[in-house]
């Protein structure tokens, strides 16, 4: 009899071993799973297939100038380390209308990463405390806003990491990327699966 639990409770530790080393190294790639957090109602949505393809488009020109002079999507993946989970994925830009006329457009961007997942998160958790402040949770995803005093005046830029998403919103309301969030728990219909430029 405690042989044989012996046995249950090494084959359950293998069991457990295994699935992490699944989830933490071999998830496949998902196309077009970056679709799966922007909402139905964006007005404009650009796929990259790589991290150098979106900051060589003119989406990015666009972006750093919602993101305020003195600013650059360039500079904020650079000094932050970031362009290495994210160079060779999957990548989709978004322009979001969550604001009332009149108002800042609401830009969003998700990103491949992944089986990188766990591994950006420890990175992320490390950096809190400089520029980066984790603010919280929403469902079981992380969210840290990135504080910058030359970002443009008003506007929040936040992120959030999910089991194969890295998501950022740049919006005048921090609780935005909220919406993100319950578009990938599909409790928010995602965008058409018509083709994306």
């Amino acid at each position: 009899m405690i042989k044989a639990k012996s046995i249950l409770a090494m084959l359950l530790g293998v069991l457990f071993t295994g699935a992490i080393i699944v989830y933490a190294f071999a998830q496949p790639f998902q196309p077009d799973a970056v679709r799966e957090a922007i909402p139905q109602g964006a007005g404009f949505v650009f796929k990259a297939d790589s991290l150098e393809e979106l900051l060589s488009s003119p989406v990015c020109s666009q972006i750093d100038k919602a993101l305020g002079a003195g600013n650059s999507l360039k500079e904020i993946a650079a000094s932050n380390d970031w362009k290495k989970w994210a160079a060779d994925s999957e990548i989709v830009v978004a322009d979001i209308p969550f604001r009332s006329p009149g108002r800042q457009k609401t830009w969003a961007a998700v990103s491949w990463v992944g089986w990188r997942s766990p591994w950006l998160r420890w990175k992320l958790e490390g950096a809190a405390g400089g520029r980066l402040k984790f603010v919280g949770k929403h469902s079981v995803w992380p969210i840290w806003e990135y504080e910058d005093p030359e970002l443009a005046n008003g506007l929040h830029l936040m992120f959030a990491l999910t089991d194969n998403l890295l998501i950022a919103c740049l919006s005048e309301s921090p609780t935005d990327i909220l919406i993100l969030l319950d578009t990938y728990d599909k409790r928010v219909p995602f965008h058409s699966q018509g083709k994306l430029p």
